[in-house]
C-alpha cells in the first residue's frame, strides 16, 4: 500500500508529520492570534499549510488542489482558537478540524452525486505526475473503494492507514473512545480487504490492512 500512496500529489512544501511537529513557538503564536495579531495568523498558516494540504489531498485522492477545503479548514481553525485548551497542542487541533471539514465536504459531494450535481472537476484526476501506469491504476482503484465508504470511515482510514497515526491519536481526533476506534478500525480493515478482492489493481494488497491495524 505504501508504494501506491507514494504516488499521490504532495504540496511542494515539506510536510510535517502529525505526531512529530515540535512546539517551536506554537503557544506564543496561538496567544497572539487570539489577541487579533494578523501576523500570528499568517505565521500559523505558513507553518501548517503544507500539513493541511497533504491531509486534504490524501483524504480525497489525486486531482484538484481542493483549495476551498483547505481554506475552510483554516477559517475554522482561527474561529475556534479559543477552544484550544493547550496552545502547544495546535498541530493536533488543526488536524482534527481539517479531517472534520473533509468529512463534511465528502458528505456534500456524495449528496450532490446522488442528485446528479457532481461536476467533473470534483472527481479524482486520472493523471498523477511521476507515477507508473500500474501505480496510477492502483491509486484510482483505492479511491474508488474509499468513495464507497461513509465520510467518518474514510476519515478513520486516512488517519490510520495513510497518515499512520497511532490508534490513540485517531480516537482523540475523532472524539471516540479507544475501544470504539479499535473495533471500527478492525471492521473497516475487513470491509476494505473484501472490496479489494474485486479490484484487480489492489488484489496484491489484500490482507495487509489487518496486519497490526489495531495495535
Amino acid at each position: 500500500m505504501e508504494a501506491v500512496l507514494r504516488h499521490m500529489v504532495y504540496s511542494p512544501l515539506s510536510p510535517q508529520l502529525p505526531s512529530g511537529v515540535p512546539d517551536s513557538g506554537d503557544g506564543a503564536l496561538v496567544r497572539a492570534a487570539r489577541g487579533g495579531d494578523r501576523r500570528a495568523c499568517q505565521a500559523i498558516w505558513e507553518r501548517y499549510a503544507s500539513l493541511v494540504q497533504r491531509l486534504v489531498r490524501r483524504f480525497f485522492g489525486p486531482g484538484p488542489d481542493h483549495l476551498d477545503v483547505c481554506q475552510e479548514a483554516f477559517m475554522r481553525v482561527f474561529k475556534r482558537l479559543d477552544e484550544l485548551r493547550e496552545p502547544a497542542a495546535l498541530p493536533g487541533f488543526i488536524i482534527g478540524i481539517t479531517l472534520g471539514v473533509s468529512r463534511n465536504e465528502a458528505r456534500r459531494r456524495r449528496i450532490r452525486s446522488i442528485v446528479g450535481l457532481t461536476s467533473p472537476e470534483e472527481l479524482p484526476g486520472a493523471y498523477v505526475p511521476g507515477a507508473e501506469d500500474e501505480a496510477r491504476e492502483a491509486l484510482r482503484a483505492l479511491y474508488r473503494l474509499l468513495d464507497w465508504l461513509g465520510a467518518e470511515d474514510r476519515s478513520l482510514f486516512v488517519a490510520r492507514y495513510v497518515e499512520k497515526m497511532e490508534i490513540a491519536e485517531v480516537a482523540a481526533l475523532h472524539g471516540l473512545s479507544l475501544s470504539t476506534v479499535k473495533r471500527r478500525i478492525a471492521r473497516l480493515a475487513l470491509r476494505v480487504d473484501s472490496r479489494m478482492k474485486s479490484e484487480p489493481a489492489l488484489v496484491e494488497y489484500v490482507g495487509r490492512l489487518s496486519q497490526g491495524g489495531t495495535s
